[in-house]
């Protein structure tokens, strides 16, 4: 097994080109946001050019509401020129797919009147030949590379069997919760459905956490609060890295009351945004993948989440993730403002558990 930690867009494009430029069989590409700019139409024009015996794409139905990290029915946003001929580029561009032998599918459906819009499949996968995974947060829009994130690069037939088998039973419509564990990684495969009792191994390693906790994620929430708190208050070194100015502002708002709240150590990346996902205990076990570590990847989203303990990953981690982005971070003192604060927890507690409701009716 070869493992390769890719951080940021440059750094994952230029690796997985070259993957892709070599392939011979297959490549499978599964993303959130999948946008007609130059990220999306590097990919696609790469597997046009290439014409394998089978290109697959596999698009949550987010892109069809969702361009540029603008909600698409929104009146303003309707009468944006710019806008509407970036949504045209990629409509042409998916055309453009399916008429040379790319199949593209989208998934999850936002319901009648959008009952189904938070149940998302979150998940970011390329797999080429069957042996060669990347996982992690970032997706094939500009917007998404230009922020701040990760891939893990995988080369092995085993784990690429696991995630071929996973990515072709959500295309024909199934999405089916799996564990497996490898010779230094464990996968997880979420299927909105029975998340809970699969996070449940995650949530254990911050119980049985010793020493340290760092966890970076843009858009954290409960119930790992309540876990990284009970972790903090027996002495366990809590240290969260979250956006200065994160895309959701009201989330952002949230993650400081909450941090201030349990007394969590919150520090504020100050070189754009961070969409990084990851959390790493006691130095010796690395969380990696497509999940936030928030409400909706724990109950109601599809997502894949990979447990590392190779020393090398983990050492690269180190220096190429924590130790700069702490150094880019300052750390948070904003004013508490406790009526806000539980304003907005009383609403995503409420709120929540009602996108959930809702995403899993038929």
């Amino acid at each position: 097994m070869k493992l390769s930690l890719l951080v940021d867009s440059p750094a994952f494009w230029h690796q997985c080109q070259r993957d892709i430029e070599n392939a011979r069989q297959s490549v499978y590409v599964q993303t959130l946001s999948f946008e007609g700019d130059s990220a999306g139409r590097g990919l696609s024009d790469l597997l046009i050019r290439k014409q394998l015996p089978d290109t697959r794409i596999l698009v949550d139905s987010f892109t069809r509401y969702i361009i540029n990290d603008r909600f698409l029915p929104a009146p303003a946003n309707r009468r944006d020129p710019d806008l509407q001929a970036e949504v045209r580029a990629t409509h042409e561009m998916i055309r453009e797919l399916r008429k040379n032998n790319v199949q593209v599918q989208f998934t999850n459906p936002a319901g009648l009147l959008m009952s189904r819009f938070l149940s998302r499949n979150h998940k970011k996968l390329v797999l080429v030949d069957g042996h060669i995974a990347y996982i992690g947060g970032i997706n094939f829009s500009d917007h998404n590379f230009d922020w701040h994130d990760l891939m893990l690069r995988i080369e092995d037939e085993a784990v690429g069997q696991f995630l071929e088998d996973d990515f072709l039973n959500t295309w024909i419509g199934k999405n089916i919760g799996a564990s497996r564990r490898f010779p230094e990684l464990t996968l997880h495969c979420f299927d909105g459905s029975t998340n809970r009792a699969r996070f449940g191994a995650i949530l254990e390693m911050i119980d049985n956490a010793r020493e340290s906790i760092f966890i970076e994620s843009p858009y954290l929430s409960f119930p790992f609060y309540g876990r990284l708190g009970k972790a903090r208050r027996r002495g366990v070194k809590v240290t969260i890295v979250s956006p200065q100015n994160n895309n959701k502002e009201s989330l952002g708002k949230y993650t400081r009351w909450e941090c201030a709240r349990a007394g969590l150590d919150l520090h504020l990346y100050q070189k754009g945004m961070t969409h990084l996902k990851a959390m790493l205990v006691d130095g010796k076990q690395l969380v990696l993948g497509s999940s936030n570590f928030d409400y909706l990847s724990y109950t109601s989203h599809q997502e894949t989440a990979v447990v590392v303990k190779n020393r090398e990953i983990i050492e690269a981690f180190t220096e190429q993730v924590m130790k700069p982005d702490l150094a880019a971070s300052l750390p948070d003192q904003s004013p508490v403002r406790p009526a806000s604060g539980y304003l907005r927890h009383f609403a995503m507690r409420t709120l929540g558990p009602v996108a959930v409701l809702l995403a899993k009716r038929p």
